[in-house]
């Protein structure tokens, strides 16, 4: 079988230049255009001297490495050992997953490798890593806004893992401590069984009875109710309970006297059960504070 040097260049310079791009795009890495035709130029150039030289230590995997980190390296102009590991490593697994799908497709297509195969295995290979680095991407946001908060009611301590909620601008109007909204569900011994079901059957009755969450057996809690509009429904009433200490914890922080309320919800705050309540906005700016780092939000 004849092959020609164009094609082999040419088909290994589209190969090479897609790879690049796909590892750059995918580390949010600026792309130069230029820099990776010359890196892809030269990634063909190798393949070409390895199939008409001939030359075994052409094809030693040392010598291998040595070309792709030189693509690499004239393709990105990445700062730092760290970074360009990162880069480098990227890089390989990109490749690594085409092979793959190439592999794939060629068993499917009973032993016949196309271009077209190779430019379907490079797609499937970018929706697939985009996807992957996409859900890396989400978990990690989420995980920065995750703390844990411990509440200390009449010498009872309860912890449970919280999502700090912009959005959460609920505010106590008789102090106006901003609330965090908890679970009931996580509550149950610091409220006491009694308690717990008065408040259950407090947001099932629609006429929203909350005289009995007051009568002298509950004077030990400190209990109120507060009024909070939804963006689909108005005046709804959430029952609050005022701890006598909380701490809030996570990301290298610890506020130890939180100066908030716990808005006490009858269902589910998160159905994966990631964490059982939803933190305030306004704990960002404590943290900045106790950093000294006003502003940085």
């Amino acid at each position: 079988m004849e092959y020609y040097i164009e094609y082999i260049f040419a088909e290994n310079f589209l190969i090479d230049f897609i790879l690049l791009y796909i590892t750059g795009n995918l580390i949010k890495i600026k792309i130069i255009y230029k820099r990776l035709i010359l890196a892809a130029i030269i990634g063909a150039i190798y393949v070409i001297l390895i199939a008409y030289i001939r030359r075994p230590f052409m094809a030693y995997f040392i010598v291998k490495i040595s070309v792709s980190i030189l693509m690499i390296m004239v393709a990105y102009d990445t700062k730092g050992i760290i970074k360009n590991i990162k880069v480098i490593l990227c890089f390989y697994i990109v490749t690594l997953i085409m092979v793959g799908a190439v592999f794939t497709l060629y068993s499917i297509t009973n032993n016949r490798v196309t271009v077209n195969i190779i430019v379907i295995s490079i797609f499937m290979v970018f929706v697939l890593l985009k996807l992957l680095f996409y859900e890396i991407k989400l978990r990690k946001e989420k995980n920065n806004y995750i703390r844990t908060v411990t509440i200390e009611v009449n010498e009872k301590i309860k912890s449970f893992r919280a999502f700090i909620d912009t959005g959460n601008e609920l505010i106590d109007p008789m102090s106006g401590k901003p609330v965090i909204v908890v679970n009931i569900g996580i509550l149950g011994d610091v409220l006491g069984e009694d308690v717990n079901k008065e408040i259950l059957e407090f947001y099932k009755n629609e006429g929203k009875n909350y005289e009995n969450l007051f009568l002298e057996k509950n004077y030990k809690l400190k209990l109120r109710v507060i009024r909070y509009n939804t963006i689909s429904n108005k005046d709804e009433l959430m029952i609050c309970l005022i701890p006598d200490n909380i701490t809030i914890s996570g990301n290298d922080k610890n506020i130890t006297k939180a100066d908030a309320v716990i808005g006490i919800y009858p269902q589910k705050i998160n159905q994966k059960e990631d964490y059982d309540a939803l933190l305030f906005k306004k704990l960002l700016d404590w943290e900045c504070e106790l950093d000294n780092e006003c502003g940085c939000y």
